[in-house]
């Protein structure tokens, strides 16, 4: 997440909108992502709603059609509120959703692990993001390597339309 946070810093300019769903990530982005303009950087903290960063971020684009707006969210709330993507795609939203896909409930699992926990009903199968994002009319996209998200993500800003793209996560072993 910490090189996710520069790498959108370097390729939004200071009025975008980023959005964030609920999950550790969230934390390290919202300390490597300066915001330089008032309500640039979307967040909830209240009880974690999953899924809250993409709806905050369909009403931050429809409030502000003229800038760029990008939710970052994780594959669990991702699943938990598929409709909007259809929402999205069904308004014409120009939007890029960028999925971190751990296949599993990552910061529950991480934070299970930390506490000597037993890790139970905590993976998913999920379904094929780029598909799934095709099946509603959206454009889906996969990063598999670090080094192809730039491109991806710079194809999806200045393109039309609703762009998932399914980044594959996996949480760090410390957090500092």
């Amino acid at each position: 997440p910490r090189t996710l946070a520069r790498m959108l810093r370097g390729m939004l300019e200071a009025e975008d909108i980023v959005a964030l769903d609920n999950g550790f990530y969230k934390v390290w982005i919202a300390r490597n992502y300066p915001a330089y303009a008032p309500n640039t950087v979307l967040l909830d903290n209240a009880l974690a709603t999953m899924w809250a960063g993409y709806s905050v971020g369909m009403v931050a684009k429809m409030l502000n059609p003229d800038k760029k707006v990008v939710c970052i969210v994780w594959d669990g709330g991702l699943v938990m509120n598929l409709w909007d993507i259809e929402t999205a795609v069904r308004l014409q939203l120009d939007m890029v959703i960028v999925v971190l896909n751990d296949h599993a409930y990552g910061m529950i699992k991480w934070k299970q692990k930390a506490m000597w926990f037993e890790d139970y009903g905590l993976d998913l199968q999920n379904p094929d993001f780029v598909q799934l994002a095709e099946s509603f009319g959206a454009h889906g996209h996969r990063v598999l390597q670090k080094d192809q998200f730039a491109w991806v993500m710079q194809e999806a800003l200045h393109s039309k339309g609703i762009h998932i793209i399914d980044v594959m996560f996996c949480y760090p072993e410390k957090v500092d």
